[in-house]
């Protein structure tokens, strides 16, 4: 059994893939029980970080068009920003779906960026993972790591991200500089 180290190291890989290095084989079978499992839990205790719905709303009230681009299974991405109440928000959401490439290919990211009519000058990737600040860094973007979130934050760093911010709050200032 993997520990939370090992885990962190590995969660780059794609979703089926990474389901078959933790638990094996037989993926069919896998992503059955992880789909309930996942739906389950989302349901009770999914949620935002402290201060991201309030950032969220800021942004939007200061007329920034929003967009989302995530590796996350359409299904799954869909359902938690519903859960959210903030999907609304959103001008564009893009979630994974098959034949579209994964991070750190930037195509994702510059179909959001096409959608809301933003140049790479206008753009500003926020992301949590190596894979994020790699795909901003190819797409011509801002790359922005968020710390708060972060589950290998050696490796975010390592990409040089523009902006490395501790705290959701700390993002507001970013925009005043």
């Amino acid at each position: 059994e993997p520990g939370l180290t090992e885990i962190a190291q590995e969660f780059h890989r794609p979703f089926y893939e990474h389901l078959t290095w933790f638990f094996g084989e037989d993926l069919e079978a896998i992503v059955e029980i992880y789909t309930g499992l996942y739906h389950q839990v989302v349901a009770e205790k999914a949620g935002l970080y402290p201060g991201v719905s309030d950032l969220v709303h800021t942004l939007k009230e200061r007329g920034y068009r929003l967009g989302v681009f995530s590796d996350k299974r359409h299904a799954f991405g869909v359902s938690e920003l519903d859960q959210t109440g903030l999907t609304l928000l959103f001008d564009s959401a893009l979630f994974l779906q098959d034949g579209r490439p994964i991070k750190p290919d930037p195509s994702g990211l510059l179909q959001v960026m096409a959608a809301l009519e933003a140049s790479p000058a206008e753009t500003l990737y926020i992301g949590d993972s190596h894979q994020d600040i790699d795909c901003a860094h190819r797409a011509g973007v801002t790359s922005v790591a968020a710390l708060w979130a972060s589950v290998n934050r050696e490796t975010v760093l390592a990409r040089r991200p523009q902006h490395a911010l501790e705290r959701v709050e700390h993002f507001l200032e970013l925009l005043e500089l």
